[in-house]
């Protein structure tokens, strides 16, 4: 039987509507457009955990977070769990990543034989955090993610530069082996951190939405009617009532980290296409959860609402 090659692209924090082909008339998101056009999209597909790991580690096993024990961002996926990495490496595959998994524990791998570039962060606990600078904190669920918006560039938007460098080095390598009468398929993920917050966009990417991105559409619901762990989400995080130019600034750079993402996309499906590989290549993209900006007067992901799940 004959076996494609494949390319998973796996974005962080990337919210559905955020993309032309879901009806987004303001993103420019041309690559993954242009992906749809050609392909599938799957209009209600949800994850199953709207926080990183346990989502991520669900995307690997196939199993929902409550039959695995991993609900946070400090759980450990038992490692004799298999995935489907394992299955494709039985299959005659040699599933290689680049960069971010957000595993946490000593197994880095998970059924990869190969990794090229390591994660954002440390991925053990007690271990300290990467220093994102001026940004600290700004990364995560604190009103200093709203405060610390706009134009600039965060340390996460540089890694996915190495990722993406990484991702073309890895095809044109495999473009020379298949030249060289070597036709084993290839298997890869290139992990990106970006959208994910901090909502900080090169200015030339920033600029290109300035006016051009509304406030939220949904406004908050009355507290007094709110589910009471949404209510008191909003107001330990210190959400209940933003600064209105600070709401529209991470949203403007929301818009721009997504152009970005999505160019990094396309610099790799352009090396895809350049090598000869792209005939024969079952390319997916996906992210591991949504993010709210704003809407129902939440951010990030953590609820079950549709703009954290889808």
């Amino acid at each position: 039987m004959h076996q494609p090659n494949i390319l998973l692209i796996f974005s962080d924090q990337h919210a559905q509507r955020v993309a032309g082909c879901y009806g987004d008339r303001i993103a420019e998101t041309s690559h993954l457009d242009s992906l749809a056009a050609r392909g599938v999209t799957f209009d209600n597909a949800y994850c199953p955990s709207p926080i990183c790991v346990p989502s991520r580690m669900s995307m690997l096993t196939g199993r929902h977070p409550v039959d695995q024990k991993c609900w946070t961002l400090q759980d450990y996926l038992p490692s004799d769990y298999p995935t489907w990495p394992h299955a494709l490496g039985t299959a005659g595959y040699r599933p290689t990543l680049i960069s971010r998994l957000h595993s946490i524990g000593p197994d880095q791998l998970r059924g990869y034989a190969e990794r090229r570039l390591g994660d954002i962060g440390p991925n053990w606990m007690g271990v300290k955090r990467q220093d994102l600078g001026v940004l600290s904190n700004a990364q995560g669920p604190s009103p200093l993610s709203l405060r610390n918006s706009g134009p600039g560039q965060s340390g996460y938007q540089l890694a996915d530069i190495a990722s993406t460098e990484a991702a073309c080095a890895y095809l044109r390598e495999v473009a020379a082996d298949v030249a060289s009468g070597h036709s084993v398929p290839f298997c890869v993920t290139v992990g990106l951190v970006l959208p994910h917050c901090p909502f900080v966009a090169w200015r030339e990417d920033y600029d290109r939405f300035v006016g051009r991105v509304g406030m939220p559409a949904f406004p908050r619901a009355d507290p007094d009617r709110e589910h009471p762990w949404i209510r008191w989400w909003i107001e330990d995080r210190g959400i209940a009532n933003p600064d209105p130019d600070a709401v529209m600034r991470a949203r403007t750079a929301y818009y721009g980290l997504v152009r970005r993402m999505d160019l990094m996309v396309g610099q790799v499906l352009d090396t895809l296409k350049s090598t000869g590989l792209e005939d024969d290549t079952l390319v997916i993209y996906c992210s591991d959860h949504g993010e709210h900006l704003g809407e129902r007067g939440l951010w990030w992901k953590n609820t079950l609402y549709d703009e954290a799940t889808k």
